[in-house]
């Protein structure tokens, strides 16, 4: 079971994939903004985080660039899920060193896939 943080300001949004996430044995924390979801990541350390790039208080990249920048959570696969035209997101994954990106709307079998995909490492270690 693997602990995904999911910070993101609609919470149908959260919820949708939560639907999905919880059923396959995921923990599924979640954070409105990045002030709160900056602070949750160091109190749950994640295995993975699914990050919005429109946040309320401070822009994904921005956000990327806090979570990057903090020795326990550099190596935390951090997967950008936003509305945003998908040119912006696959340079903001380039840029920031980011681990992949899904645009909304998205098939829900594309995220599993992508978060199977990168936390299989986390798996052989258990």
């Amino acid at each position: 079971m693997a602990k995904i943080l999911y910070i993101e300001d609609i919470e149908d949004n959260m919820t949708f994939v939560k639907r999905f996430l919880i059923p396959r044995g995921h923990e599924l924390f979640w954070a409105r903004n990045a002030e709160s979801g900056l602070e949750m990541a160091f109190q749950v350390k994640p295995d993975l985080i699914l990050l919005d790039l429109g946040l309320p208080d401070a822009d994904g990249q921005t956000l990327s660039t806090w979570l990057r920048g903090e020795p326990m959570l550099e190596t935390v696969p951090i997967v950008v899920l936003t509305a945003w035209p998908a040119e912006v997101a696959r340079h903001t994954v380039e840029a920031y060193g980011l681990d992949g990106y899904l645009c909304k709307p998205f098939k829900i079998n594309e995220l599993i896939q992508l978060i199977d995909k990168l936390l299989e490492p986390t798996r052989h270690e258990d």
